[in-house]
């Protein structure tokens, strides 16, 4: 029987394997369809299984980096617009289970506190996911931070698969070592010899200060400007493709896609100016084409103002559907 509920060292974290009460709440069955929320599956172990859905419910990583609020409810958003979608011929309800959600249970004021909790969090989500990466499952991980892809990649690390990561945002989240928050995930991977190599694709010239440039060059990390993209558009697609082509024949590919990549999307860092969803959809193809991949992680989706849940909730079921319904050729 799985592990119902636990809660992180200090209690600030609680983890629930159940969800099948909000599910319930949530899904609106119809006589004559089958939808996801119908065929809730709770079992992740079980062997047809290939992609285990984990919730993270927290914002405390991003308003340690100095954003906003509203992470804490992507997971919400997502699940009540996902439960609701057709079960397909493609997308087998028997292939994905939900492992569960992590949810964050106060809020911080003070800067040291915040980032000293994001390490609670950090260990957290490791003991949470790592048991998924072993058993060889695909873990999906929806809502929260980027500060959370850390404790993913230590997962990997250590159940010794070797790992590379994709990430496409507008931040290449690799700040200075200044104590845990969403800014600098990648930049504690690296330094600490986590992964094997980085690309980071789709940056915003003017908000990836000289450091983080440096640091990239000194660490041999593949990256490309959206400011480049636009008057370039094929450059992005010939970017991704290039850098799966270096990534070893070995490893696992973690596939990041930060919300706050595309344009007008409701997200902790929200810019005008981005990607537009369906240039989030190819790539999401193209790495299930091309990359042995060893999770999705989609963060810093927010919902801060009316209506917002309703276009993130649909983004990102969106995105978890197809990959559960996608067909290598």
């Amino acid at each position: 029987m799985l592990l119902q509920m636990k809660t992180s060292q200090y209690n600030h974290f609680t983890f629930r394997s159940d969800i099948s009460d909000k599910v319930a709440r949530l899904t609106q069955s119809r006589i004559g369809e089958n939808r996801v929320g119908d065929s809730l599956s709770l079992n992740w172990k079980d062997s047809s299984v290939q992609y285990v859905i984990l919730g993270i419910s927290e914002s405390i990583g991003p308003q340690a980096n100095f954003g906003r609020s509203g992470a804490e409810k992507a997971f919400d958003a997502f699940l009540k617009v996902f439960v609701n979608m057709q079960v397909t011929s493609n997308m087998l309800a028997e292939t994905f289970a939900f492992a569960g959600e992590i949810t964050c249970e106060r809020s911080f004021t003070d800067m040291e506190e915040a980032r000293n909790t994001v390490v609670e969090l950090d260990r957290f989500v490791l003991e949470i996911i790592q048991p998924i990466i072993e058993l060889g499952k695909i873990p999906i991980i929806i809502g929260g931070g980027h500060n959370n892809s850390f404790p993913i990649i230590q997962a990997f690390y250590q159940s010794n698969k070797s790992l590379s990561i994709i990430n496409m945002d507008a931040h290449a989240d690799c700040r200075a070592l200044d104590g845990r928050h969403s800014g600098n995930p990648f930049s504690y991977a690296i330094n600490q010899k986590k992964i094997d190599t980085y690309g980071v694709f789709g940056l915003h010239k003017a908000f990836n200060n000289r450091e983080i440039v440096e640091f990239l060059l000194e660490n041999n990390v593949q990256f490309g400007y959206f400011d480049d993209y636009v008057f370039h558009p094929d450059q992005f697609m010939i970017d991704v493709k290039a850098y799966l082509a270096t990534v070893s024949q070995e490893n696992f590919v973690g596939v990041e896609l930060d919300m706050d990549c595309m344009a007008n999307v409701p997200s902790s860092a929200m810019s005008p100016i981005g990607f537009t969803i369906n240039d989030a959809r190819k790539y999401i193809n193209e790495c299930l084409i091309n990359g042995k991949v060893g999770y999705f992680h989609f963060p810093e989706g927010a919902v801060i103002q009316e209506g917002d849940d309703r276009t993130i909730g649909r983004i990102l079921a969106q995105f978890v559907f197809d990959i559960l319904a996608f067909q290598k050729n």
